[in-house]
């Protein structure tokens, strides 16, 4: 009853469309857009290309959905097939060239769309962000930044050292050769170290780590883990200094 309540009010908005002008089509897309009624814009808007797909506004329309999914939706698939639909179509326009530009930075803007959810202390929607990034854009050249900053925000901020563990193994499975893989090596033996107080298994990533990278510049905090593993903070000489 509810999908036959939804098919019949779209249809209803795309009907009161057909009488309206391009102009005011956009007009209240807009509006609605501004009062944050976000899929009744969007629905205005595909009156306009519906009903007037050959004038010049239905392509402004096209690109305002493209960027209420994006924006304010965070409906990536949808907001990125649009944009490509965009191009296709109309990639000789200006509105055609926006949207080129925008997917060719795609990633950096998810990146940057991460970044500013951490910020806001919204966890679990900038992992969902990363992992969308990680997964539909693994060959680009910011994916093993992405899965870094996941185990991150499992490490730091969401305490789930399981899931660090696991996000940053797969930087060093899956991008190996980036500048994140030996950090991620780090980070796992340090979590066992000093979180999870597995010593055995903190030995073992560390000497992993060791073998893998001998040129790092982490060497020395690795070796400096490794002579104290184990022990209290007033048997490490340096640390009992600046604690005492």
């Amino acid at each position: 009853m509810k999908k036959h309540l939804i098919i019949l009010l779209t249809s209803a908005v795309l009907f009161s469309g057909c009488g309206k002008s391009p102009d005011q089509l956009l007009e209240s897309g807009l509006e609605s857009k501004k009062n944050s009624e976000y899929q009744a814009a969007i629905q205005t808007f595909e009156s306009l290309l519906t009903n007037h797909k050959s004038h010049p506004l239905a392509l402004t329309a096209n690109y305002e959905i493209a960027r209420i999914y994006l924006d304010n939706l965070k409906e990536y698939s949808n907001g990125y097939n649009t944009l490509q639909n965009i191009v296709e179509k109309y990639g000789d326009t200006e509105i055609g060239e926006n949207a080129r530009k925008d997917l060719a930075h795609f990633p950096q803007w998810l990146m940057n769309q991460a970044e500013t959810t951490r910020g806001a202390k919204d966890m679990t929607d900038a992992v969902n962000i990363l992992e969308y990034l990680v997964l539909d854009f693994s060959s680009d050249e910011i994916a093993p930044k992405a899965q870094y900053l996941i185990g991150d925000i499992y490490n730091n901020d969401l305490r789930d050292f399981d899931k660090a563990i696991s996000a940053y193994r797969e930087v060093i499975t899956n991008y190996q050769g980036s500048v994140q893989e030996p950090h991620a090596q780090f980070m796992v033996a340090y979590i066992y170290a000093n979180v999870l107080n597995n010593i055995e298994k903190a030995q073992k990533e560390y000497q992993v780590f060791l073998d893998k990278y001998p040129g790092h510049e982490l060497i020395p905090s690795v070796k400096f883990e490794m002579d104290y593993l184990g022990k209290d903070v007033n048997e490490i000489p340096t640390l009992k200094r600046i604690t005492s």
